[in-house]
């Protein structure tokens, strides 16, 4: 028996409690989807330029996405959400911040 095998137990335990309660709530709102729980780019991207406060070059946000994502999933995603009309970030000189409602 293995040092993980107590971690390994547990873990079916809360994934098998996870799932009943996940159809316990179907049950309630068929509409309902879980969230993911795989860490979304443009969401951390989002979470940093919103604690900073300030516009930010790309290699800012990598050094603060820190190994999360690698450079080329930070640079991409800032890349394809800086344009068009489902842009969620701006770019102005370089520096990308948060792009305001409209």
């Amino acid at each position: 028996m293995s040092l993980a095998q107590p971690l390994k137990d547990r873990y079916v335990e809360i994934a098998k409690e996870l799932t009943n309660t996940a159809s316990q709530i179907r049950d309630l709102d068929p509409t309902w989807k879980p969230q993911s729980l795989k860490p979304k780019a443009d969401a951390k991207i989002t979470e940093i330029l919103t604690a900073n406060e300030r516009p930010m070059t790309a290699d800012e946000i990598i050094k603060e996405v820190g190994g999360v994502f690698g450079p080329w999933k930070v640079k991409n995603v800032l890349k394809n959400k800086s344009s068009g009309v489902k842009a969620v970030f701006a770019v102005n000189d370089g520096r990308y911040s948060l792009k305001a409602a409209a």
